[in-house]
């Protein structure tokens, strides 16, 4: 496929909603600066609300109801072959090589790939013929469906949606409906400090808000960009808190999914 075809075969789809319009400015400020030339259609997804940006289109789902529901909504709007899907608090922070990406996304292409995570959180579990930094995600993987960056084919997308599901719930239950397809991931690299690992796209991994409040990370790394957070809008976790995010990032991913899932549905 000629690189032509590559790009108007995919376009970046940034999900997001109505509640979470004051993480915009920040996640385009980053965007910009790390991905000032990217070569694809840029969507940011919400319910109803307004936004301009240079190159940024507005797509609506026009819809209050589950993730799942939203997304299907958003998807079916999207006149793409494949998406390359971030979330409104996935802040990068090195640039993205567009080499790079033209790179796997031939590799996706010309292998019938369904799904190609772009940063490992996981990794995959075994190698993929003689690509060296790509492996195979096994089908019965935890979170091998997971909503880190990663390029979609979007009718797989699609097919994996259940309208009753949110993120997390997607995440836990569709490893199943997923076991027959063919999902791949870049691999962690394994010398140095996980912070200093450079990835096809690389972010704040500990996403910028968790349950709903502005984690301490991201606000320092927004300081240090002077990228000015309303906290009348969005408070910042606690040192208490951000005290049990840190003894939590250090449990296995299972734990952690599971937390989430509790917290997320506790708060509902």
């Amino acid at each position: 496929m000629q690189k032509s075809d590559l790009n108007n075969n995919i376009c970046v789809l940034i999900m997001s909603c109505d509640r979470y319009e004051d993480l915009w400015v920040p996640f385009f400020h980053f965007f910009d600066k790390y991905w000032p030339d990217c070569p694809y259609p840029i969507f940011l997804a919400t319910n109803t609300k307004l936004f301009s940006h240079n190159n940024v289109q507005v797509i609506h789902s026009n819809h209050f109801g589950t993730w799942s529901e939203e997304t299907t909504i958003i998807l079916n709007n999207l006149n793409f072959k494949n998406i390359l899907y971030l979330q409104d608090d996935y802040f990068l922070l090195k640039k993205v090589d567009n080499l790079v990406i033209e790179s796997l996304l031939t590799i996706f292409s010309n292998n019938n790939v369904n799904y190609l995570r772009l940063f490992p959180s996981p990794g995959p579990n075994k190698n993929f013929k003689t690509y060296e930094n790509i492996g195979i995600i096994n089908e019965n993987a935890l979170y091998r469906t997971s909503l880190q960056c990663a390029i979609w084919n979007k009718n797989t997308f699609l097919q994996l949606l259940i309208s009753s599901e949110n993120q997390w719930l997607f995440e836990l239950n569709s490893v199943s409906r997923s076991n027959k397809l063919l999902f791949l991931s870049v691999k962690q690299q394994n010398k140095g400090r996980f912070k200093d690992h450079v990835y096809p796209i690389t972010y704040y991994y500990l996403t910028a808000v968790l349950r709903g409040k502005w984690r301490w990370g991201a606000v320092k790394i927004c300081k240090q960009e002077k990228v000015n957070l309303d906290f009348t809008l969005r408070k910042k976790e606690t040192f208490f808190e951000m005290l049990y995010t840190n003894i939590y990032e250090l449990l296995p991913v299972f734990f952690k999914k599971i937390i989430d899932f509790t917290i997320n549905k506790l708060h509902k």
